[in-house]
């Protein structure tokens, strides 16, 4: 009998790609809000969006990184996507600490 892929690691995975393109369409929208519209109103819309989809973003991003870890641990399934979500999942937190630090240091008054 073939031993089968964790469910949980597939999970890590799917999880990963799908956290990583979030973020991508999230900094293409708010891009495009912030320069189609300009004023006071839109920066407080922009900020408490950013807020909001920044919460939801890491949360989503432990969950998935979650999941790669217990997805090690299963006993009798392989390791491949469990590795690959962590992989994507680092690779999630190194891209969104990179970002902010670059949108904090090119913020007005730095």
């Amino acid at each position: 009998m073939p031993i089968p892929h964790s469910k949980t690691g597939i999970a890590s995975f799917l999880i990963g790609i799908l956290n990583l393109a979030g973020l991508i369409t999230f900094l293409l929208y708010t891009n495009y809000y912030l320069n189609k519209t300009f004023t006071p109103d839109s920066i407080i819309d922009a900020v408490f969006s950013s807020i909001g989809a920044g919460i939801l973003y890491i949360i989503i991003l432990v969950t998935g990184f979650t999941l790669g870890i217990i997805s090690l641990f299963q006993k009798n399934t392989k390791k491949l996507f469990g590795v690959l979500g962590l992989i994507v999942s680092v690779a999630d937190i190194i891209i969104f600490a990179v970002l902010t630090l670059a949108f904090t240091l090119m913020s007005p008054g730095m």
